[in-house]
Order: structure tokens, then sequence, then C-alpha cells
């Protein structure tokens, strides 16, 4: 599917520019403005008729899982033959040192926890109408959250390691401030993190299981 192909040439783009020096994502808020800059750039590449278009919006509220009010970071929206179908991605962007303090960053912990929520919500997204599979990009220069042994009780539970494979299910473990409940409904392995220089890089389909 043609938006499948933009996102990924587009994550392809800004991964080796983010691994290259070129662009420099601080926190989350950058990285989303940085990938919608890239998506607004190649988007017309896709549009191949005159009555079809592709919007990249930021921000998008939604209600799902009865009640629930989450925002998405980006979706990308298809028109064409006057349908518009969504595609929801969500991010996540893990800096090893914080950029007032140059201090090292810590709550690796909370870190894994919203990267299994991300996936989890966007599941919840396909219960919207015309929404499509989605994605989650995450990406570090933390080795902590891809190479590391988690096996404290709430890291293991929520563990991002490289060699992780077939997760599903329930995620249940308290940690502070989160609801400590993750239920999914595909498989995810992580066995997709590439290393490009001093960067981790993840990018994670999401379809209505």
């Amino acid at each position: 599917m043609k938006i499948d192909d933009l996102i990924l040439q587009g994550w392809d783009c800004y991964t080796n520019k983010v691994a290259n020096g070129l662009l420099t994502p601080e926190n989350e808020k950058m990285m989303q403005l940085q990938l919608a800059q890239i998506f607004q750039t190649l988007s017309p590449i896709y549009e191949y008729r005159e009555a079809e278009s592709i919007k990249i919006l930021l921000e998008v509220p939604v209600t799902i899982r009865n009640g629930v009010n989450r925002i998405i970071d980006i979706v990308i929206a298809h028109d064409e033959n006057e349908e518009t179908a969504f595609f929801p991605i969500e991010l996540k962007c893990f800096r090893l040192y914080s950029r007032n303090s140059g201090k090292k960053r810590g709550a690796q912990n909370l870190g894994m926890y919203d990267y299994w929520e991300d996936i989890e919500n966007i599941e919840g997204y396909f219960e919207l109408d015309n929404y499509r599979q989605g994605y989650q990009l995450t990406l570090t220069d933390d080795p902590y959250y891809v190479e590391s042994p988690h096996n404290g009780p709430q890291v293991a539970v929520y563990s991002t390691n490289k060699n992780r494979l077939n997760v599903m299910g329930k995620l249940q473990q308290p940690i502070a401030n989160r609801g400590g409940h993750v239920a999914l409904r595909g498989k995810y392995s992580m066995d997709k993190w590439v290393k490009t220089n001093s960067f981790y890089f993840i990018a994670q389909q999401t379809w209505n299981a």
C-alpha cells in the first residue's frame, strides 16, 4: 500500500539524517515536527490522481476504549474517491542525556512501559471509523533500552530488549505514575531494532488483530 511506502521511506530518510547528525531531536516534540516535515515533503510523490490528496495531521485527539482520551502524534490522511483513510503514528524519543543539564536521563522503566502503551493505543484506534494499520516509531541513543538485560520486575515485563520475541496478551506489573497494565491484541517482536552509528531505531507496524 502506498501509505506504508510513504511512511517507511520517510522513516528511512529521517533515521539516516539523525544517525549522521543532520537532525538532532532532543525530545519527542522535535522528533514529531522533523518527521512530519519529511512526510509532508514526500507526500506529493504519492498522489497519483487529480482527485487524490495526502495530508499530514499532528496532535489528533481521539476517544478510544470506552471513553479513554488520547492524542495521536501524527496521522496521515489519505483521501481518494471521496473516501478518507487514516494511518496513525505514535513516536518515542529516548535520549541518553538531558538537553538542558547534560546529565544522563533515567526512568527507562517508564519509557519501556510507554512504548507498549503506544502500541496498545494504536490497536485501539482501529475501533474508530476509517482507521487503518498504524506504526510505532522509536529512536534512542541509550543502549539500555536495546542491549541491556532487563531483569527487574518492571523492566522484565515491559522490556524492549532486542532479543524479546512474540510479545502479546497482557503485560501487567505495578509501575509508578502509570496504569501498570497493557493489553495487546497482536503479536510483536523487538528484533526489528536497527543500529546506525550511535543510534537505535525501530519501526513496529501495528495491525487490527
